[in-house]
């Protein structure tokens, strides 16, 4: 594309690079020019030659049409250096199509390595399959009949999920070897595996958990809550050895948990028993302090003996006093029955005003070391104030024997729950030694990553030809 510049002097042509678009039409342009230029002379040769001769001008001016014709440059193209680009024929490198060089390269050959690898390379694995349940007391009936689903998980499905989860666990190959003393990398570091599945035996866990990860299988079923366990191996007796200790971990875990569940569930219900016990033990031992002081066994008897013999010395007093009365009327105040009657009252009075004394609450205000009438300093103690401790020690008694008795019955109702919580690990699907390999089929395999290679091929031709037919 040229373009007049014009300045004082001179006029000069500024050149610019044609676009790809302007090439394209240069090109069709110049073809169609040709062809018409062929049209043209072979119209022209066949009026002017005769009728014997039109067939020979016409394959002679056929040839010269069709014939190859040096690069020549047209005026349109002398402005544009990059027009020889398209004009130079290119040479062929590779006479072989880019369809059966990448069929080579993307079929054939990887077919090849995978059909030796599983023919020849490949080593037998061996699968042991044994089936579980975790079961407890408080398994809904609507479990047993595939309806547990409906209403939603239960306890046991959510101790079965946990233990799926444990056997694809780090934890799972740690427990193996601390609890059984049995290293899982060493049944898959033989020499008998071949290069893909063989590992180093001293593989770090991290890595080796990954790789644990695809030689088992499991599978929880939620409507009859049973698990499904697949070990695989690369023999017999190794994969029969390592399903039996996952199962045996997995017990112990099973068991733990049960444990677990009941000592939570009982251990609130132990302490409330365990303080109700102290506060009953605390308050008998109480009482035992206060009747050995006292040296009384039960004040309220004391009590009731001191009140029915002050009632007694009354009415004798009162007997003596009215025998007194009626001896004075006839005999003198000197005669010997009129003294033994006054000295027999005197007696009564003096008894009675003990009792009495003793019946009373003491006085807070006096002085508790002051002497009594009796002239004694409570030797024998105040009834009353005993009396009243004895009262309260005995509420207290009564509470504290309530409080135990419920607490107890609350610790016998959390045993009994405890006991529904409790669950099993049950195998009803042994391990069995394998007699045969099941894996690797060996031509189904090679069979199936033929037809992903060749998928993938087909998929690669048709992103390349659409690519290839939207680039014109």
């Amino acid at each position: 594309m040229t373009v007049p510049k014009t300045t004082d002097d001179t006029t000069e042509t500024i050149r610019f690079p044609l676009t790809k678009d302007e090439q394209r039409e240069q090109r069709l342009r110049r073809r169609a020019a040709r062809q018409k230029q062929a049209e043209d002379a072979l119209g022209a040769a066949v009026i002017a030659s005769p009728p014997s001769d039109t067939g020979r001008v016409i394959s002679v001016v056929a040839d010269e049409a069709l014939a190859p014709r040096p690069s020549v440059r047209e005026p349109a193209d002398v402005d544009n250096e990059n027009v020889d680009a398209f004009q130079t024929p290119k040479k062929r490198l590779l006479q072989i199509s880019w369809t059966n060089l990448s069929f080579l390269l993307f079929v054939v050959i990887p077919g090849a390595f995978t059909a030796f690898y599983f023919m020849v390379l490949a080593s037998p694995q061996f699968v042991v399959e044994s089936q579980f349940s975790v079961r407890g007391s408080n398994a809904s009936s609507m479990s047993s009949f595939g309806l547990g689903s409906l209403f939603g998980t239960s306890v046991q499905s959510n101790d079965s999920y946990i233990v799926s989860s444990y056997i694809e666990s780090q934890q799972l190959v740690r427990d193996v070897r601390d609890e059984l003393g049995i290293d899982l990398r060493q049944y898959y570091s033989g020499q008998n595996i071949d290069f893909l599945y063989r590992i180093s035996p001293d593989m770090p866990l991290e890595k080796f958990t990954e790789y644990w990860r695809n030689m088992v299988e499991i599978s929880f079923n939620s409507t009859t809550g049973n698990t499904t366990l697949y070990i695989y191996a690369f023999s017999a007796d190794d994969s029969k050895a390592i399903t039996d200790a996952v199962l045996k971990v997995s017990e112990k875990l099973v068991n733990s948990l049960s444990e677990s569940s009941r000592q939570q569930m009982t251990r609130v219900a132990s302490m409330q028993v365990e303080r109700a016990e102290a506060r009953l033990q605390s308050v008998r031992s109480d009482i035992r302090r206060l009747r050995s002081e006292e040296k009384i066994i039960d004040p309220k008897q004391l009590s009731a003996l001191d009140f029915s013999l002050t009632q007694k010395l009354e009415s004798e007093l009162q007997a003596a006093r009215t025998r007194l009365n009626t001896a004075l009327q006839s005999v003198s105040n000197d005669a010997p029955q009129v003294v033994v009657l006054k000295r027999t009252i005197k007696g009564l009075e003096n008894q009675l005003g003990i009792l009495k004394e003793k019946m009373l609450l003491p006085d807070e205000s006096e002085n508790p070391n002051k002497p009594t009438k009796a002239g004694r300093v409570n030797e024998e103690g105040n009834i009353p104030g005993v009396l009243t401790k004895f009262e309260d020690l005995t509420v207290q008694l009564e509470f504290s024997t309530q409080a135990y008795t419920t607490a107890l019955a609350a610790f016998e109702t959390s045993l009994t729950e405890a006991q529904k919580q409790d669950r099993y690990f049950a195998v009803f699907v042994s391990p069995v030694r394998p007699e045969i390999a099941l894996y690797p089929m060996r031509l189904l395999d090679t069979f199936i990553s033929l037809l992903v290679l060749m998928a993938v091929w087909l998929l690669a031709q048709f992103f390349y030809r659409s690519f290839k037919d939207h680039a014109i």
